[in-house]
């Protein structure tokens, strides 16, 4: 082809023809300018589409951990209605003031025992530490996902900060011997006969005006309180990641 034009524009300066050679020049300029500018309109389009694909692979990413936070919290809510159950039950039996500290110890671990959920983040985190947050080009999208993870930490926080201070209410009970540790059935296996008599309790779950009594009433209270308040942010959490799922399901197909 570049041989065909070079002929041409010979002919054309031998034959002393340079108005047709003038114009075959300024023909020649503008075809290799159209030329390149179809080479970068395919380039642009090649990279547009490889930032469409990883784009949309980022979605992926993402929905696939919102479908594991969503199954997550499901089995959360389901431990922390057994722990609320269990609270609820030690409680009430509690202030029916019983004979047997049996009677309200079988409940005594299962209040505090459930499924944590742990927010399933590797997309997101992979995102924006390495980088490639501007990737993400719908800023609609981007912000609507940011918002999210940013709902849902603080709500973690709220979480974890409520049942440290459920747990450090427990630890100031101290008194653990008076209190029957050693007397709740899934320790007992613990400490023989022997050393069951010689580390004998108090009847403080008789005594509602004792120490240990009044203390335990209120970590059980507490222990409703924040659990409630767990279930309501759990909801909140995935309430919001099923709408977010839905939207980022529609961009990732």
């Amino acid at each position: 082809m570049i041989k065909f034009f070079r002929k041409i524009r010979k002919k054309l300066l031998a034959e002393k023809r340079f108005s047709k050679y003038l114009l075959y020049a300024i023909g020649e300029i503008i075809l290799v300018v159209i030329g390149i500018l179809i080479a970068l309109q395919i380039n642009n389009w090649n990279e547009n589409t490889k930032s469409l694909k990883v784009e949309k692979t980022y979605y992926c990413k993402i929905t696939e951990d919102l479908q594991v936070d969503i199954k997550n919290i499901d089995s959360s809510m389901v431990t922390l209605d057994k722990r609320l159950e269990s609270t609820e039950r030690f409680l009430k039996n509690l202030l029916k003031i019983q004979k047997d500290k049996a009677v309200i110890f079988k409940d005594f671990l299962p209040t505090f025992r459930y499924y944590k959920f742990i927010p399933t983040k590797a997309a997101i985190v992979d995102i924006t530490s390495s980088g490639k947050l501007e990737k993400l080009r719908s800023q609609i999208l981007k912000k609507r996902i940011l918002n999210h993870y940013t709902a849902q930490d603080n709500a973690t926080t709220i979480i974890d900060i409520n049942y440290n201070a459920l747990t450090e209410k427990l630890f100031n009970v101290e008194k653990y011997t008076d209190l029957g540790f050693q007397e709740i059935p899934q320790y007992q296996n613990i400490f023989d006969a022997e050393l069951q008599g010689l580390l004998s309790s108090t009847q403080w779950q008789q005594k509602p005006n004792d120490e240990l009594f009044i203390k335990i009433k209120d970590v059980m209270v507490f222990n409703m309180i924040t659990g409630q308040r767990e279930k309501e942010l759990l909801k909140s959490i995935k309430a919001d990641a099923q709408e977010l799922n839905e939207l980022l399901v529609e961009n990732c197909n």
